[in-house]
């Protein structure tokens, strides 16, 4: 039994299953010269969850833009429950009842709740040119209650923290199609849906997924490959462009689909293969009685030269914000954060979660945005700007961290997702930071992009840096991490070591996030050591 059947309680018949509702025939694909789909061909059951896996570059994206009306159909065929189909619009798309979620966000941060769940439908409320908006606010109601998200539909969705703002559009794409439009059975592309969420609003997201079991057809991308065996009937490999492989979720591992798409096993080395000086350090870090109003309280903890610490918690735990309050780009209420033998401007650096918003400016080539973050180097007596010191800067940066790209002067935009997190990387790296600061580093980035930007972390600890690793990926958390501190409700509440030889459980760490007994092991009191030349 695979995918939703744990969900549901059982598999279909096979006899008695439907014409696929989705079936791409021979579908090639090029920009320019270059090809990005050769041949594609599969099929999608009516009511069935497909995953779809690859590196940046595979040719997902291209595939969802086709059968969403963004990219037009320019070689094969493509049959939507067995009619020929090809969409010349996202809007006809969505007519015909395929509904998309987008990797990088598309809600409006500034209109309602109700109106960006309702958007581009506004002419179905509307009766002699007046909009009846208490019914598209009892609509929206019915769509987040359906998807247990817990917003007032009239706030602007701005208002919300990004792990919501991706719960709506999933409940968007999902439920719209047939509480809106009346249409069965609605096709839904979900572009890594869970990135974002909390481990309790996964599993909101599975339940509604498995109360969407037989009422939509869903085509999932992720590269959670555990996350693809858990929800998937079907797994489809997409490899440079062309369909390498096509698997029953109950019939491979994590390891086989990583093989698949990557072409080589997932080593030893993926998270960490050796026993670093790590917790024996000199702490870089020093965080004592650190509190913010409606975030955090009276936090202290330590991190050491070398050493990598992954912060763990539920949403609103406070740990993203207690990240921006280390790093100094949100300011704390009371207590102290101390960086051993330097100014903490100068010594730490910050990777936010959202990398589009925060991280890069998209149509700012390569050289430019990591410039701007070494403006001290780059800024002659007189104050001109060092143009020549930048691109040298750039393809270093590119040179080191492995960036693919044609050069310094290619658009941040144009870039797969992990090359982009390589760019934020890279912008602090250059610096040689005493301390880095990373919030889910490796949020919707591929498998080989993942493990290239483990390895720059890793690279970084070796010169001795400390990393504070914030991150939702349970076992990124615990791979990655030396010592794992969780986080409840705004409290430190545990710490746990993680050494290569006896990492903590998945278990044991969730159970601590939500408050129960946790088996794993005994209860500590998180460490703070004062460094050399610090106050104890």
């Amino acid at each position: 039994m695979s995918g939703l059947e744990r969900l549901t309680g059982g598999r279909p018949d096979e006899a008695a299953r439907p014409a696929p509702a989705i079936e791409f025939r021979s579908v090639s694909h090029r920009y320019g010269r270059i090809p990005v789909l050769a041949d594609v061909a599969f099929a999608v059951a009516a009511g069935s969850v497909a995953g779809l896996i690859g590196e940046n570059g595979a040719g997902k994206t291209t595939l969802f833009n086709i059968l969403s009306g963004l990219a037009p159909l320019q070689s094969g065929a493509l049959r939507l429950r067995g009619a020929a189909f090809a969409p010349r619009s996202y809007r006809e798309a969505v007519e015909a009842g395929v509904s998309r979620v987008f990797q990088e966000q598309a809600l409006i941060p500034a209109l309602p709740v109700y109106e960006n769940l309702l958007i581009g439908q506004e002419h179905r409320f509307e009766r002699a040119g007046f909009r009846n908006r208490r019914a598209m606010i009892a609509r929206a109601e019915a769509i987040a209650h359906e998807a247990e998200i817990d917003v007032d539909v009239r706030r602007p969705a701005g208002d919300y923290p990004f792990s919501v703002r991706q719960a709506l559009e999933i409940a968007r794409a999902c439920l719209a199609p047939s509480l809106v439009l009346g249409i069965e059975n609605p096709i839904v592309l979900l572009d890594e849906p869970t990135s974002a969420l909390s481990v309790d609003e996964e599993a909101a997201f599975f339940r509604l997924l498995g109360r969407l079991k037989g009422r939509a057809t869903l085509v999932f991308v992720s590269h959670r490959l555990n996350e693809v065996l858990k929800i998937a009937d079907r797994v489809h490999v997409l490899k440079d462009g062309r369909l390498t492989a096509s698997r029953r979720a109950g019939e491979v591992d994590e390891s086989e689909l990583h093989r698949l798409m990557v072409g080589r096993e997932r080593g030893v080395a993926y998270y960490r293969q050796r026993t670093r000086v790590g917790a024996d350090g000199a702490p870089v870090l020093a965080v004592r009685k650190v509190s913010r109003a409606g975030a955090f309280r009276e936090v202290s903890f330590s991190v050491g030269a070398g050493e990598i610490v992954g912060v763990g918690g539920l949403l609103r735990s406070g740990k993203s914000r207690l990240g921006r309050a280390v790093a100094g780009v949100e300011a704390i209420d009371g207590g102290a954060v101390e960086i051993a033998g330097a100014a903490r401007r100068s010594a730490v650096a910050y990777v936010p979660s959202e990398r589009t918003r925060e991280g890069v400016i998209g149509a700012f080539d390569i050289a430019r945005n990591i410039g701007l973050g070494n403006a001290g180097r780059l800024t002659g007596r007189l104050g001109f700007w060092r143009a020549r010191r930048e691109t040298a800067l750039a393809e270093e940066a590119i040179r080191t961290l492995d960036i693919r790209a044609s050069g310094p002067a290619q658009r941040v935009a144009t870039l797969s997702g992990g090359n982009q997190q390589k760019v934020v990387i890279a912008r602090w790296a250059v610096r040689k930071p005493r301390l880095l600061v990373v919030d889910n580093p490796t949020r919707g980035v591929d498998a080989g992009a993942r493990a290239e930007i483990y390895a720059i972390l890793r690279r970084l600890t070796d010169q001795g840096a400390g990393v504070l690793m914030i991150s939702d990926d349970l076992p990124e958390l615990i791979g990655l991490s030396d010592r794992v501190l969780v986080m409840r409700e705004g409290r430190l509440v545990a710490e746990r070591a993680a050494p290569v030889e006896r990492k903590p459980q998945e278990e044991d760490l969730v159970a601590l996030m939500i408050g129960l007994p946790a088996a794993d092991a005994p209860h500590r009191e998180p460490r703070l050591q004062p460094a050399e030349g610090m106050a104890p």
